[in-house]
């Protein structure tokens, strides 16, 4: 009776005595004397690792006697790698440091192969722009950001309701697929109107792939792909308070909390803006920018499961009205046909998730949901509108070896669009459904320690156009730790809707006439991307050079040419986007930050012989960024701007057709105090540069002669901006 007894307490002093001999290692993880959360920490060797908490600190037992490898490594910071020896029994404390990292080849991204992989293994090229980066230029809406990004422009597509799309190397913002979180919820009509919504205090990163990414996304990814990452609760400050006013009298307000939880963890966010003061300072008697209020809710979920399965959920609200127009104008005289303005009203809705499936296997659902109204009147012309989206994502993501991974998956996407033109339903124009189901698979191989491959296909099967297929290889070569060489190469296709991509059918007073049945756009890409890493001493130079090239077919572009009309057919011939890229970012040990970047572009079209470049593209642009701080006094400032060359304007009589050279420059001087309390102020637009005539005969906006489709620069000038922010880690 007593051998059982003695054979539990042997075991038990036995794993005393083991558990005695192991060792262990805490500390705490910080950067700028800021804990940073959500770090993963660990020893690969012996698949031991944990994530830091909300004030930084890890801990990590149950370590043998021995020497192994720590690693540290979190999105936007450099990898820590440090080897240790542990003795028995011996307890490590180690507080790291963790670098910025601005060569964002420590980064994991998702966009480029729909899996998280790091920016220096994908062999998609992807580029990564942090949140940091965005707050160098403060505003409320992605929209103030993406213009000083490079090869990245944002189109004002209306000179008085503001309304504007992301050009990706020269193309139309409907050739860009605006993801959030992996999810395709923006539709065509919010390509228009929905992209002020976003908010920058919800965005971790964003991911740029420049060139057709349809084999993975759809019809919307024919020029390039967007990927907004929100927040993660996990990882985010537990109180975030933040507040600007500007001397044009912008009032925004932000807030971000996230309680502690078990078992799950959450975030709420929340953005309010308000502006209601007339501005004309090109005295065309028509306000310059749109009187605007907003409102911007933001929740997002992320639960607890077994064996560390993903589910997560977000639920995001948007209100806008914006209010445009001649000094007279307000939202009560909406539709009068003697005051002239334009008014737009919008609500959004957006629920985005993604569920493990509790199986063997990798498998995933990811799934999202948007509906979009919108009031709109442009003069005495009233354009109502909603959209739905409902889209899903089924994947298997397979292992087949360590160095070959498959992917597969089916989705399946319905759109509906219901349109009233002047409280008229057009019998073959206002309501537009589409039930798109597609399939897709890629395969990707590392053939050696220098040379991986990626290929793709997808096929979507419309209604109308039947199925269509969409290939893609992409390809990188590593022959040093310092040099990459990626070639892409893919096809891209859209299918339109054109009322509410191509703007000014409905604005201004030209006719729209539709010519022939419109056919989905094709589009052939190729793209090679150079990066290169220099050492400079303790610092890090990194260099992209890239040369891309797209090729379209059955393009649909409006033309002009005809008085008082806009046409609109597939072009007979076809139309090209080429051109080169350069950019640079510089990171020094020191206090000095700065990244440069241009791009060259030639966008045109052709019929025969004749060439002719497309509308609203520049032939250059270039984008820098300058930052610098005193660590022992806590203050920092930024420094940020852009250039644009001359692009090919809409011709009217007495306008110009070639728009100027131009450039638009912003500072900001932030100042830290203790108890995360930090204020800044700002100057934007710093030398007061607008465009003199974005509007055609302003003075007879009632007339055939009036147009708002002639903007290609800044229409608010100079402001200074004065703001704080509160943060609670």
């Amino acid at each position: 009776m007593y051998k059982p007894l003695l054979l539990s307490l042997f075991l038990c002093l036995t794993g005393l005595a083991h558990a005695q001999s192991n060792a262990s290692i805490y500390g705490t993880l910080t950067s700028d004397g800021e804990p940073l959360t959500g770090v993963n920490i660990g020893i690969a060797d012996l698949q031991k690792g944990v994530t830091s908490a909300s004030d930084g600190t890890f801990k990590i037992t149950g370590i043998p006697p021995g020497t192994y490898l720590l690693q540290a490594s979190s999105v936007g910071y450099k990898t820590f790698r440090e080897e240790i020896s542990f003795s028995a029994g011996e307890k490590i404390e180690l507080n790291i440091q963790l670098e910025e990292s601005l060569l964002e080849l420590d980064q994991l991204v998702v966009t480029g192969t729909m899996r998280e992989t790091y920016v220096k293994d994908s062999p998609v090229k992807v580029n990564v722009v942090s949140s940091k980066f965005l707050n160098k230029n403060p505003g409320n809406n992605l929209m103030e950001s993406v213009s000083y990004i490079n090869g990245l422009y944002n189109q004002v597509d209306c000179g008085v309701c503001s309304t504007n799309s992301i050009r990706i190397n020269g193309m139309e913002g409907a050739y860009t697929a605006v993801l959030i979180d992996g999810m395709p919820i923006m539709g065509s009509l919010a390509s228009v109107y929905g992209l002020n919504g976003i908010n920058t205090n919800i965005i971790e990163s964003i991911e740029i792939i420049k060139g057709p990414n349809s084999t993975l996304y759809g019809s919307e990814a024919m020029g390039g792909v967007i990927n907004i990452r929100t927040k993660d609760p996990k990882e985010t400050s537990s109180l975030i308070l933040e507040g600007y006013t500007t001397s044009h009298l912008e009032n925004n307000i932000d807030f971000s909390y996230t309680p502690d939880t078990e078992g799950f963890s959450t975030l709420f966010s929340g953005n309010g803006f308000y502006f209601d003061k007339f501005l004309d300072q090109n005295g065309d008697n028509f306000a310059d920018v749109t009187k605007r209020d907003k409102l911007s809710l933001f929740n997002k979920w992320s639960f607890e499961r077994a064996q560390g399965r993903k589910m997560d959920l977000a639920l995001k609200y948007n209100y806008e009205n914006r209010v445009g127009g001649t000094p007279d104008f307000s939202e009560s005289l909406r539709g009068s046909n003697t005051v002239y303005g334009e008014a737009i009203r919008t609500h959004r809705f957006e629920l985005l998730g993604t569920y493990e499936l509790p199986v063997e296997e990798q498998v995933r659902f990811d799934y999202s949901y948007s509906y979009h109204d919108q009031d709109s009147y442009y003069g005495d012309y009233r354009y109502q509108a909603n959209q739905q989206v409902y889209f899903g994502n089924l994947i298997w993501d397979k292992q087949l070896q360590f160095d070959k991974q498959l992917m597969m998956g089916a989705a399946l996407r319905f759109d509906r669009l219901d349109q009233t033109f002047n409280e008229q339903r057009l019998a073959n124009g206002s309501v537009d459904e589409r039930f798109i189901p597609g399939i897709f698979a890629q395969y990707e191989q590392i053939f050696s320690p220098v040379f991986r491959g990626l290929v793709g296909a997808r096929v979507d099967h419309f209604e109308d156009h039947g199925l269509i297929f969409s290939p893609r290889v992409n390809l990188k070569l590593s022959p040093s730790d310092h040099t990459t060489l990626r070639v892409n190469a893919g096809t891209g296709f859209r299918v339109v809707n054109l009322f509410t991509e191509e703007h000014e059918a409905l604005t201004g007073s030209r006719e729209v006439v539709i010519t022939e049945d419109l056919n989905p756009e094709r589009s052939y890409n190729m793209t090679v991307n150079l990066n290169q890493i220099v050492d400079i001493g303790v610092s890090v130079l990194n260099m992209d050079i890239d040369a891309f090239y797209t090729h379209f077919t059955n393009q649909i572009i409006p033309n002009y040419e005809f008085a008082n009309e806009i046409r609109y057919a597939n072009l007979d011939g076809n139309s090209v986007s080429r051109g080169v890229s350069f950019s640079i970012a510089h990171n020094f040990p020191g206090p000095l930050v700065y990244s440069a970047g241009v791009t060259f572009q030639d966008v045109y079209q052709q019929n025969g012989s004749v060439k002719e470049s497309l509308l609203f593209a520049p032939d250059y642009t270039g984008v820098f960024s300058l930052s610098y701080g005193w660590d022992s006094i806590q203050t920092y400032i930024d420094f940020t701007g852009r250039i644009v060359g001359k692009m090919k304007l809409p011709e009217y009589p007495d306008a110009a057709d070639v728009s100027k050279v131009y450039t638009e420059q912003n500072v900001k001087l932030s100042k830290r105090f203790s108890e995360g309390f930090e204020i800044y102020g700002a100057i934007k637009n710093l030398f007061n540069y607008t465009q003199d005539n974005p509007l055609i005969a302003p003075d007879r906006p009632f007339s055939d002669e009036f147009a708002t489709d002639h903007v290609y620069g800044p229409l608010q000038g100079r402001r200074f901006m004065l703001g704080v922010r509160y943060q609670i880690n």
